[in-house]
């Protein structure tokens, strides 16, 4: 059996990767903490860490349990959580996951006008890609999650957010592209120019492109959308991503141009655990979203 201080005492280990900054952060002495690990480990049977000259490296048996661990921490500290704010939601903090992008428009906005009414609540955020949302809510590490593709409805409630067109990242230089005037692009323009697109997206726009009467030259498929606007800033490509993603790299040479005849649009949700609870906090936040999609007024 596993006790919780022994889960603590290595996840500390686990996340600073040095026993001794583990023990300092623990505020105890470096040998009992060396003690209780080999222990844990003959408890176990099986070896948790790979000891460096330098930095502890965990084995896959460690990595499993990391992983669990912190699920496991996450999850108590939920459940304490949900207990002292069953009713008012006013304390406490709020995790919330968000897919690339999504999170860089309008949750910021959401969460100004959410801590004008709770100023007292705090937030935990999670980024990753849309599938790792899903990961992070299943295992109720968040409780709200921003996603960009289809999802289980029998599994989760959501609120659809307004559909959002996917834009070209061009170059400064390349003023072939950037001779019209206007901010969009007809897709035909963009016949064997070098594209650079997030995997998800692929089928979506080589659909479209095909319709238009072209097969798009896919020079680099990305899980992430931060290195192909990189690499389009360094003029390898044209980066076809949303238009969220104007603006995540500052003071670029990027000329952005929405995609038109035929527009590109990407879906995209707020959604949650069907079924489970909710706190306070995150039942609140939801209504306010809510009331913003229906009247986004209340933006600037």
């Amino acid at each position: 059996m596993i006790s919780l201080r022994e889960i603590q005492y290595f996840l500390a280990i686990a996340q600073e990767g040095n026993i001794t900054t583990a023990a300092q952060r623990l505020h105890m002495a470096q040998p009992p903490l060396s003690r209780q690990m080999k222990q844990l480990e003959e408890n176990l049977g099986t070896k948790l860490f790979e000891r460096g000259h330098r930095k502890i490296q965990l084995t896959e048996a460690g990595r499993l349990l990391r992983n669990r661990a912190e699920q496991l921490l996450k999850l108590m500290d939920t459940t304490v959580k949900e207990i002292k704010d069953i009713d008012s939601g006013a304390y406490g903090t709020l995790s919330i996951g968000t897919a690339s992008s999504s999170g860089v428009t309008i949750l910021p906005k959401v969460a100004r006008i959410f801590r004008n009414h709770y100023p007292d609540l705090k937030f935990e955020l999670w980024e990753g890609e849309s599938i790792r949302i899903i990961e992070l809510l299943n295992a109720g590490l968040i409780e709200i999650g921003l996603v960009r593709f289809s999802f289980d409805t029998d599994t989760y409630e959501s609120i659809e957010l307004p559909k959002e067109p996917l834009v070209a990242a061009i170059h400064k230089d390349n003023t072939g592209l950037l001779e019209e005037e206007g901010d969009s692009i007809p897709l035909q323009k963009l016949m064997d120019q070098p594209l650079m697109i997030h995997r998800k997206y692929e089928i979506i726009i080589t659909e479209h492109c095909q319709q238009a009467g072209f097969n798009p030259y896919l020079l680099c498929k990305s899980d992430d959308i931060m290195p192909i606007l990189a690499w389009a800033d360094a003029n390898v490509g044209i980066a076809i991503v949303p238009r969220a993603a104007i603006g995540l790299i500052p003071n670029t040479n990027l000329v952005f141009k929405t995609i038109n005849d035929p527009c590109i649009n990407i879906a995209s949700a707020v959604i949650w655990m069907r079924n489970r609870h909710l706190s306070a906090a995150a039942r609140h936040f939801l209504t306010l979203f809510t009331s913003i999609t229906q009247d986004p007024s209340p933006l600037p």
